[in-house]
């Protein structure tokens, strides 16, 4: 995906309302004009790229025939709606995959390249560089005023084995989940940072500039996993991954976890390789 299309989308937060239409997504998410609107540009993006020949995407979790050869593309267009109209940041999720006849079957092992778009102050984009086998950031960047440039700002970037900030995210799931709550209070009595913003991709992106940290979005029966495997947390694993770091479902790393359906939900764990091997032992243990 070329990243002049992370400037249009940034473009349109900028200048489109956020209100919620009156229809619905395929998993029940009341959608934001924002939502569709940036979910039509990826698509006529992709097809217009010639190279794509599927794409779905968490708006539209079906496959959608682009008229290329080359690849298949899932995607989340914006992710964060829930915390948009607080004008919070948000992001767009993407993982380019080999063509097959499916992604039933396959694992993401089989990605050629993810990344995430973070709109905020500013606009920039953490990715792998299947070229240079390196994860980068690059930053949209004004260079007169009716011109703007990606500058790398970042390369090769590496997440360490150790950590001492945290992100937990559904954190109800504590409520009825004794293990997460006993992890909780480990980052806690343990005077762990505390950084939590409630969207996927600031909560990830932090974890590649910071060089370290952790997301945790385990389930319980009450509150069961709510993130979507092919749209966020098949391509954050991979791109956390190929920056050194772990990810995990409890049980297994997300790479190694295969595709049941297009709509599959997952837990996950994802950041410094010594906490994603403690939320393995404290849950993943008694799963």
């Amino acid at each position: 995906m070329h990243v002049e299309l992370f400037e249009q989308i940034a473009e349109l937060l900028a200048f489109e309302d956020t209100n919620h239409t009156d229809d619905h997504n395929h998993f029940g998410d009341k959608q934001l004009k924002i939502d569709v609107l940036s979910d039509e540009l990826i698509f006529s993006n992709l097809r217009s790229s010639k190279l794509v020949k599927y794409a779905l995407s968490e708006e539209k979790p079906e496959l959608h025939d682009m008229g290329g050869q080359q690849f298949i593309v899932s995607f989340d267009p914006l992710d964060g709606s829930s915390i948009i109209d607080v004008n919070w940041a948000v992001g767009t999720i993407y993982a380019i995959w080999p063509v097959d006849n499916d992604l039933i079957g396959q694992t993401p092992k089989q990605i050629l390249t993810s990344g995430i778009a973070l709109y905020g102050p500013r606009t920039t984009v953490v990715k792998y560089n299947a070229t240079t086998e390196q994860v980068e950031e690059l930053t949209l960047k004004k260079v007169s005023q009716d011109k703007s440039a990606w500058i790398q700002t970042k390369g090769n970037i590496q997440i360490a084995g150790k950590t001492k900030i945290f992100a937990p995210a559904n954190l109800r799931a504590t409520s009825d989940n004794k293990h997460y709550e006993e992890l909780f209070e480990f980052w806690r009595k343990n005077k762990y940072t505390l950084r939590y913003s409630g969207g996927l991709v600031p909560d990830v992106y932090q974890i590649f500039i910071r060089g370290n940290g952790v997301f945790s979005n385990p389930s319980s029966e009450a509150a069961p996993a709510k993130l979507r495997f092919l749209y966020e947390v098949a391509p954050v694993a991979f791109l956390i991954e190929k920056a050194g770091g772990k990810s995990s479902d409890g049980k297994h790393s997300i790479l190694d976890i295969e595709v049941e359906s297009y709509v599959m939900r997952n837990a996950l764990c994802i950041g410094s390789s010594e906490e994603v091997a403690r939320y393995d032992r404290v849950i993943g243990s008694h799963l």
